[in-house]
C-alpha cells in the first residue's frame, strides 16, 4: 500500500518555476562543451590527449545534466488530507498530515532565492525550488520522513520547514489554508496568514532565512498569534 493512501486522493501536482537566469547557463554549457572540444581535437592532435579531454567533458556534461535533473524535478503534490513534497529523480518523499502542519507558519515570499546567499550556494534537501527563483510558498512541517507514521507528529522548526518555489504560489497556499479546514482547523487559523499577503526576502542568506517562520531551530511563536 502506498505510504500516501492515508491522504486520499491527489488533488493537484506542481512542479517548481524554472527560471531563464538559471536555465541558461546550464543548458548553453552542452554546445560549449562540444565546441572546445572540437576546437581541442583540432590544436591538441594527440588521440590519447584528446581522449582524455572527451572523458572530462563526458563527465562534466552528465554532472550538469543530473544537478539540473534533479532540481528541476521537485513536485508538490496536493491531497485531500495532506500534502506530499519530494523530487522525482534522487529524492526522498515528504508526506505529511494537514494536521501536522502549523497553519501560523504559512506564507508567501517573494525573492526566495535569496536563502542560499549566492548564484553557487546549494539547494538543500528541504528547499524545492530552483536557482533564481522568485516566489514561493513558505510552512513548517513534521520532522522528514519517508512514510507517515500512525500517530500525527509535532512541527519540527529547522529540519521541518518547506520552502517550494513556484508563480503559484499564493494559489497553493490558499489550497493549502482550504485542507487545513478540512482536516479540522479553525477557519480563523487557518487563514490568519492571509494577512501578510506576499512580502519580500531580502538581505544576506542568514537574514533572508530569519524572515521565514519556522526556518530557524529556535522558532518559537510569537506573542501576537490568534
Amino acid at each position: 500500500m502506498p505510504e500516501t493512501s492515508a491522504l486520499g486522493s491527489r488533488i493537484r501536482r506542481y512542479r517548481p518555476s524554472i527560471h531563464l537566469s538559471h536555465a541558461l547557463p546550464y543548458l548553453g554549457c552542452f554546445p560549449a562543451t562540444l565546441a572546445l572540444m572540437s576546437l581541442a581535437s583540432v590544436l591538441v592532435g594527440d588521440g590519447a590527449e584528446v581522449g582524455t579531454l572527451l572523458l572530462v567533458a563526458v563527465l562534466y556534461l552528465v554532472l550538469t545534466g543530473l544537478v539540473c535533473a534533479v532540481q528541476w524535478s521537485a513536485y508538490l503534490d496536493l491531497h485531500e488530507k495532506g500534502l506530499v513534497v519530494g523530487r522525482s529523480v534522487l529524492g526522498r518523499r515528504r508526506p505529511m498530515r494537514y494536521t501536522e502542519i502549523d497553519p501560523t507558519t504559512l506564507r508567501v515570499f517573494s525573492g526566495i532565492d535569496a536563502v542560499r546567499g549566492g548564484l553557487r550556494a546549494p539547494i538543500w534537501a528541504n528547499w524545492h525550488f530552483t536557482g533564481g527563483a522568485d516566489l514561493a510558498v513558505t510552512f513548517l512541517g513534521p520532522r522528514r520522513g519517508r512514510r507517515l507514521p500512525p500517530a500525527p507528529r509535532p512541527p519540527a522548526p529547522g529540519s521541518g520547514i518547506v520552502l517550494f518555489g513556484s508563480r503559484d504560489a499564493a494559489l497553493i497556499a490558499g489550497q493549502i489554508r482550504a485542507g487545513l479546514e478540512r482536516a479540522g482547523c479553525p477557519p480563523h487559523l487557518a487563514r490568519w496568514s492571509e494577512q501578510f499577503g506576499i512580502e519580500a526576502v531580502t538581505g544576506a542568506s542568514f537574514e533572508a532565512q530569519e524572515k521565514i517562520p519556522g526556518m530557524s531551530a529556535d522558532w518559537t511563536r510569537g506573542s501576537d498569534l490568534p
